[in-house]
This record gives structure tokens, sequence and C-alpha cells, in this order.
């Protein structure tokens, strides 16, 4: 955090000084990781500048840098480039990279730079651009080492060393002559068998594959589960197309991180890629209205209830207590169903499990924080002990149904396709809200007014 603070200070001071040459001695010099981090701390002015500088007369170290970039931040220093500027500055990037930069450039933008770069090159990109996005096709790199399995493994090693614009030689994948593949092996296992030894003897035929059109998220399951450093990408036909590389799946899990916390928080992740101030409100809105739609529905509750307040005031004293308990709980319970639902932790197997379990808890706790706050509805606001205790019972019925509520509805949500993590936006809390309502007012409403 230090040295990143330093490059920014530095770059902003050499920027106002029009130093351009002790600005661009200090880039090239500075780790494009490094940098990257400094990056985010520069206004997008700032950003362009520095950047355009790289692009012009170190191409090498702008093309590392835009790789290590966050999409927010490219589409900074994007803006300011011309796409003679940036066609040479892409063509030092592994193509699922380019085509991960191009798929946020503009049509125009993006014919013009794959004409500019080499024809082999674009040919590959545009092949890339043309699955879905968010899918293993678009994610995956077709620079892969792939050998014949009547090869041998002299024949495979020499073949290793010359691959030099091959990623993740770690795995070399064996194919027959119609291009499926057919197994695999790892560069260990090549060294250690006499050279001799044909590849389809000693490959594993049990290979672990995904096909081009398997979302990225699946994908990155299947890495984390199976302890892989890449894996193989088929079409229908089962022929190697690409392979999809560890670095894109830890960014594929960054990504759908920061995705699933954006909608936990009641929000769209597009929000980090604009800066305007109407679009981000326009993005918040609609998840907003079930709020308001909500607190509105609630307003109608407690008017329903104006004449039990009328005659038992000390009721709205309490209205607060429920309200944020009872959100509080079946806030916690959506979200471990909701988070174990998309990474897969949650099966269907096992949600019974978890709603049974995430209720105990909440019955518990409803049951710890419903005695006290009968206490302290006793000492504090002088209410008889039967009087405390059916605001007690109001509460820990109150997180019990939140808890159904939040543990529930996800499930509803993933069995009709929609993103569990929705599931967290200010609908739970609304719906929890007028349950609380509904629960307080009954349960303690009439045994106030009796009292």
């Amino acid at each position: 955090m230090k040295d990143s603070t330093i490059v920014v200070e530095s770059v902003r001071k050499l920027l106002r000084r029009g130093a351009t040459v002790h600005l661009l001695n200090m880039l090239v010099k500075v780790r494009p990781a490094d940098l990257a981090e400094a990056f985010k701390s520069l206004d997008e002015e700032e950003k362009s500048a520095a950047f355009r500088l790289l692009a012009e007369r170190a191409s090498p170290q702008a093309a590392a840098l835009l790789g290590l970039m966050h999409a927010a931040h490219r589409t900074d220093v994007l803006r300011g480039l011309s796409p003679e500027e940036l066609a040479p500055v892409l063509q030092r990037l592994p193509s699922d990279d380019v085509a991960e930069i191009l798929s946020i450039c503009p049509q125009d933008d993006r014919d013009r730079v794959l004409s500019l770069m080499q024809k082999e090159a674009s040919e590959e990109i545009l092949e890339l651009l043309e699955y879905e996005e968010d899918t293993a096709g678009r994610i995956m790199t077709t620079r892969f080492l792939a050998l014949p399995e009547n090869t041998s493994v002299q024949e495979a090693i020499a073949a290793v060393q010359k691959a030099q614009e091959a990623e993740m030689v770690f795995y070399l994948y064996v194919i027959d002559a119609q291009g499926s593949l057919k197994g695999v092996l790892s560069l260990r296992k090549l060294l250690s068998v006499p050279p001799a030894t044909l590849l389809r003897e000693i490959m594993s035929a049990d290979v672990i594959s995904v096909r081009a059109e398997t979302d990225q998220e699946d994908v990155a399951r299947i890495v984390s589960q199976y302890d892989l450093l890449a894996v193989p990408v088929v079409d229908a036909d089962n022929v190697l197309v690409g392979i999809v590389t560890i670095d894109d799946v830890v960014d594929v899990m960054r990504e759908e991180a920061t995705e699933d916390i954006y909608k936990l928080a009641g929000t769209s992740d597009e929000e980090r890629l604009t800066r305007s101030t109407w679009k981000a409100a326009g993005l918040r809105l609609p998840w907003l209205f079930a709020a308001f739609g909500g607190g509105l529905l609630g307003a109608l509750v407690i008017k329903a209830y104006m004449p039990l307040l009328s005659r038992a005031t000390t009721l709205a004293c309490f209205i607060p207590v429920v309200l944020g308990m009872g959100g509080n709980i079946g806030t916690q319970a959506a979200t471990i169903m909701a988070r174990g639902l998309s990474t897969g932790r949650i099966t269907l197997r096992l949600v019974g499990g978890v709603i049974f379990k995430e209720i105990r808890i909440a019955l518990l706790l409803g049951m710890i924080y419903g005695a006290l706050l009968g206490v302290a509805a006793v000492l504090l606001v002088r209410l008889s002990p039967a009087e405390g205790l059916a605001v007690g019972l109001s509460l820990w019925l109150s997180m019990g149904m939140a808890a159904v509520l939040g543990a529930v509805l996800p499930m509803i949500l993933k069995t009709i396709h929609v993103d569990p993590a929705v599931a967290t936006s200010p609908f739970v809390t609304t719906a929890v809200d007028l349950l609380g309502l509904l629960a307080f007012f009954g349960v303690a409403g009439p045994h106030l007014v009796a009292q």
C-alpha cells in the first residue's frame, strides 16, 4: 500500500510538471501488478495520460498493465486511445484477454483494431468473440499444446521446447486424428518415462473437460473442485478448441463474488462501470422500489392497528426492535442460503437440512433476545411481567418467521431460474418487516390492551 501511494503521488507530480521522460522511466521500472494497483487511485484523466504515454513508447509494459487492469479502469484508459494506438498494445496480449477488452469497445473501434492486427491473431479473437459472454468459450485461450496419441515421449518433449506461445504447458493434451480430446498427462509424467514410449500408453483417459458454452462460474467451480491448473474446452463433438487457465479462473471467482456482493446490497455490478449519477441512480431504482412499496404496505398495516396503538401506545416503543431483529436474522438466513446455492456448497439434497438449521438457530436466538426484550420492557417501560412475556414472545415469533422466509426464498428463486443472490435485496427485508409487524401486533397488541 505504501509503495502504491508513492507511485500515485509520483505520477501526479510528474504529470503536473509535464515531465514525460521522467514519468516514462518511472512507469517502466514499476512492476505491472503494482502499477495496476496504483492506477486504481488515479482519476480518469491521469490514468488516460499515463497509459497513453506507455502505449506510445513502451507497448510491452502497456500490454502487461492493461491485462492486469479491472474492467472499470480499462474503460477509463481505452477512452483516450485511438484504434491505431490500441492495436500494437493488444497485439502483445493473449487472445482471451484481447477478446475481453474488445468486448467493452464500440463496434466500429473493435472492427478497426482487429483490421490493424495480424490476420492470424484477429481471426483467433473473432472466434472467441462469437461465444456468449460469461462462458468458457469467451475466457479460454486457443494457445495450448495438444499432440496426437501416437506421438513418442521424445517427440513430445521436443514439441514442448518449441511451444513458446503455448499457455500452461504443465498439462499436455492428447488428441486423435480428428482433434478429439483423448487424454491428458502432466509435464512431470512426460519427463519420467522412457523416450520411446507413446503418449497413448501413459496418458490419463479420464479427462475433466467443459463445453464451450459452459457458464464461467461452473468452470471456476470445476477447477476448484478438482484442483486443476487448467481445464480443456471441447465442442459438441469433443474436439479440443481451447483451455481455461487458472489465472482466468481466479478472475472469474473475483468477478462473481463482487457481483454477488453488489446484488446483496441491492444494486448492480454495472454501477462500477459508470460515472453517471443518473445511470447509477437508475440501476438502484428498481431494487429500492420493493423497499418503498413494502414501506407503504407497512404503513397500511400500522394504520389498520391504529385503534390498538391508541389504546396501548407503549406498543410503539418496541416496533424498531422487532423490525430490526427480524430483518437481521432474515438477511443472515437468506445470505447463507443464497451464497451456498451460488457456489454449489448447498445442493438440492441438502436444502431441507439447511433450512431447518436456520429455523432452529433463529428460534434459539429469538428465545434469548425475546427474554431480554421482555425483561427490558418490565424494567425500562414499566410493563407487567405478563406484558413483557407477550412482547418477548412476539419477537421470538417474528424472528422465526423471518428465518423461514429468508431461507426458503432463495430456493424458490433458484427453482424458477432467478439468481438466489437477489433474495437478500431489499425485497427480503421488506417482506420480513411486514411479517414482523403482523406478528407483533397479533401477539403483543391484544395482550397489552387486555391488561
